[in-house]
């Protein structure tokens, strides 16, 4: 069983989303369920198998439902619509619902933007008021680096 609690992911990723909720003006708990849902909502490869299997094999099993599965619920209060597209993707993968979403949170975390980076350069300079950042100079080389 794999916890998603948010204390239960890897520190890299609970850090990315702490800090992407400070930047929203929002609780992480919150920042999270809108992260969540809003990938629900978003078509993945993974769909595909979804539709194939609910056409052709539509007694196809569902996945594990374990504890960790339920702080989808519990915890981040998924609406039922959002629950039933992880629940589908979570058995086309062939993995336990908990597994899924975790692997997806941390998937979510890993997708990072120009914003983010500029989030830790700003986190840096709180830290340490006596560091200077040409906060112009370091976006340009992010999006440099990353070919945008």
């Amino acid at each position: 069983m794999a916890l998603i609690e948010l204390e239960d992911l890897p520190a890299a990723t609970n850090a990315v989303f702490r800090r992407r909720a400070r930047a929203a003006g929002l609780p992480v708990l919150e920042y999270v369920r809108r992260e969540l849902i809003a990938l629900a909502g978003r078509r993945v490869p993974l769909d595909a198998v979804v539709d194939f299997l609910a056409e052709e094999r539509p007694g196809h099993p569902g996945p594990e439902i374990d504890s960790g599965a339920m702080a989808l619920l519990d915890v981040y209060d998924l609406p039922a619509e959002a629950w039933s597209v992880f629940t589908g993707r979570a058995a086309a993968a062939g993995m336990p619902l908990s597994d899924y979403a975790r692997r997806e949170l941390i998937a979510l975390a890993r997708r990072s933007a120009v914003d983010d980076a500029m989030l830790e350069f700003r986190e840096a300079m709180e830290r340490d008021p006596g560091l200077l950042i040409d906060m112009e100079a370091a976006a340009a080389s992010v999006r440099y680096s990353r070919g945008l």
